[in-house]
């Protein structure tokens, strides 16, 4: 999996994760989201061969963690941490974020966010160099049916914008193998657009002049706004009370002009287990 693609996971674990155990909840417990507040607690790991811009491929297991606070009115804060394992330079990210979102009753939901991010370590193991992050999500759920949009902005050493478009469904099994219990699974499908200024971070005038002339011979147009990837990722969680075990696979399809570098289908697996405090009124 490469880089960009370890920042597509963590970006779909948090976009998917989340609706999926209040999907749980709302079905199990009748629960209204405008009644409660919610503390979630999250640990992930993934241990995935990365193939890096420069074809390298390295073993490099990573840990992430995250805490967040859903108040019953929308607003929500929290922060993440990124230690990876394995690595020539020890290194590790954190982020902190806030936003709001709001849930309406014919189902669709919208998302206002911002994160402020820091890395430390081999640049290498940096998906996306950016300091500021600021994204705006849209959602709609019609019979199990989950269809989804995200366009979000980076500042760091060069300015991008990311557009993903997704279609997911939800099943649900309760009472699996005690009477509290749920299996939830969450097949989703997405289209990624984007800008590339972020793939020539770290080269030298050299180095990208090349990649850049390369590009055009092949009729590919440099630093602009296009299409990027297919992705295909099955989350599966386990749930019992408010604590979720959740497995995620995640295929992704680089686009021809990303194909051209040399990048390859990529596939990876993340574990994750979730843990969701509910405040009710």
């Amino acid at each position: 999996m490469c880089m960009r693609s370890l920042s597509i996971f963590l970006k779909l674990i948090s976009l998917l994760i989340l609706p999926v155990a209040l999907f749980g909840q709302d079905q199990d417990e009748k629960l209204d989201d405008d009644n409660f507040s919610s503390l979630m607690l999250n640990v992930s790991y993934t241990n995935n061969d990365l193939e890096y811009l420069t074809g390298l491929t390295k073993k490099i297991p990573t840990l992430f963690s995250n805490v967040a606070f859903f108040h019953k009115s929308g607003f929500y804060a929290g922060g993440g941490y990124t230690s990876y394992f394995n690595d020539s330079i020890e290194s590790y990210e954190y982020d902190l974020e806030a936003g709001y979102q709001k849930y309406f009753n014919n189902g669709f939901d919208i998302d206002i966010g911002y994160t402020w991010h820091q890395f430390s370590g081999d640049t290498l193991l940096e998906g996306l160099n950016y300091e500021h992050m600021v994204s705006l999500m849209m959602g709609w759920e019609v019979d199990n049916i989950y269809i989804s949009s995200g366009l979000s902005f980076t500042k760091g050493l060069t300015s991008n914008y990311f557009f993903d478009l997704g279609i997911a469904r939800f099943i649900q099994v309760d009472k699996l193998f005690f009477e509290h219990d749920v299996l939830l699974i969450n097949p989703s499908l997405s289209v990624s657009l984007s800008t590339d200024n972020w793939m020539y971070e770290g080269m030298s005038m050299e180095e990208k002049s090349i990649i850049v002339n390369n590009l055009k011979l092949s009729g590919y147009n440099t630093e602009s706004f296009g299409y990027e990837s297919f992705d295909v990722f099955l989350p599966i969680s386990y749930g019992i009370g408010n604590t979720y075990l959740t497995v995620s696979w995640l295929y992704r399809i680089p686009g021809q002009k990303y194909k051209s570098l040399g990048w390859e289908n990529q596939s990876g697996f993340m574990f994750s287990l979730t843990y969701f405090l509910n405040f009710q009124k």
